[in-house]
């Protein structure tokens, strides 16, 4: 039975190594549930690594950390061109039929399914490789025989604690970072200050899946009253991370449709319609930065612990 920090972290984290094992085959067959999934475990795994990093020996989790980021990264190339291309044929869906000029959906398409494909063959053979199977074998490893600080032997209740305590202060530092929104003040904001605004809410994003992850973890391990407390936390960090993942989302579809724009512009095809979708983009990456602030209202503050 765990009863030392670091075994129940250890535990935790072979439970996800089974999770990003069981979902292998299904990725390698192109399921996209399976391919999202594996990547959730990849990076659930990389973010408790974070978290716990004062558990372990110096700098004894961060080579893991980087591989774990390699085939995060990987499956995340077959499966986001995927989820780019669905909220886009939404998009169009709506537009009336008289505003769809030229083959603008043909144009997402091509683009989106190639993009889609490479993403896929990258898949089959990064799990079929070398690397990722070194990447398993040293996961296997870490989770039974990692090298552990004294800290880790402590009893699991505060000590974990005080990780998610960490953690949500992470996220709050964060979010007190994040560049103004210039939407108040006259005239439209500049590129540069709508791409530190876009990079401080994907920084937000990132401590907020770390928060979440952690809190989720810690439930495992508190008492009655904690564990409450702490998945009260999970879901609000889970619903900052949604709304930030939408506004993610759009702002990489804004990305291509600019990208779409150009193309067309220089092949002599009309861009109207890839210059409405981006429009309508923009609204949706406002709506999403707006859901996320009634989030972080909403975030439990200490009178809420």
């Amino acid at each position: 039975m765990a009863t030392t920090t670091g075994d129940v972290l250890q535990a935790y984290l072979g439970q996800q190594l089974g999770e990003l094992r069981r979902h292998g085959p299904g990725a390698r067959a192109g399921q996209a549930e399976a391919i999202h999934q594996m990547r959730v475990a990849a990076r659930r795994l990389r973010s408790l690594l974070a978290t716990g990093r004062t558990l372990f020996a110096a700098g004894a989790a961060d080579d893991v950390r980087t591989e774990l980021q390699w085939i995060s990264g990987v499956l995340g190339a077959a499966r986001d061109p995927t989820v780019v291309q669905d909220r886009l044929r939404e998009l169009l869906a709506e537009e009336p039929p008289g505003l769809v000029i030229g083959p603008a959906a043909e144009r997402i398409d091509e683009t989106l399914d190639a993009s889609a494909a490479a993403g896929m063959k990258n898949v089959i053979v990064a799990l079929d490789g070398e690397r990722y199977a070194l990447l398993l074998g040293r996961l296997a490893e870490f989770v039974t025989a990692a090298p552990l600080t004294a800290k880790a032997s402590r009893p699991p209740h505060k000590t974990v604690r005080k990780l998610v305590a960490k953690d949500e202060a992470r996220l709050r530092r964060s979010v007190d970072r994040l560049a103004p929104r210039a939407g108040g003040e006259p005239g439209a904001p500049s590129d540069a200050e709508t791409e530190s605004r876009d990079e401080g809410l994907h920084e937000v994003r990132k401590s907020a899946k770390r928060l979440r992850y952690a809190a989720e973890f810690a439930t495992t391990v508190a008492g009655k009253g904690d564990a409450k407390r702490l998945s009260r936390m999970a879901l609000a960090a889970r619903h900052i991370q949604t709304a930030l993942g939408l506004h993610q989302d759009s702002v990489a579809a804004q990305t291509l449709l600019s990208e779409l724009g150009r193309r067309a512009a220089g092949s002599g095809e009309p861009g109207f319609t890839f210059g409405r979708l981006h429009a309508r983009e923009g609204q949706l990456a406002a709506q999403a930065e707006a859901d996320f602030a009634k989030a972080w209202k909403k975030f439990p503050g200490p009178r809420d612990r």
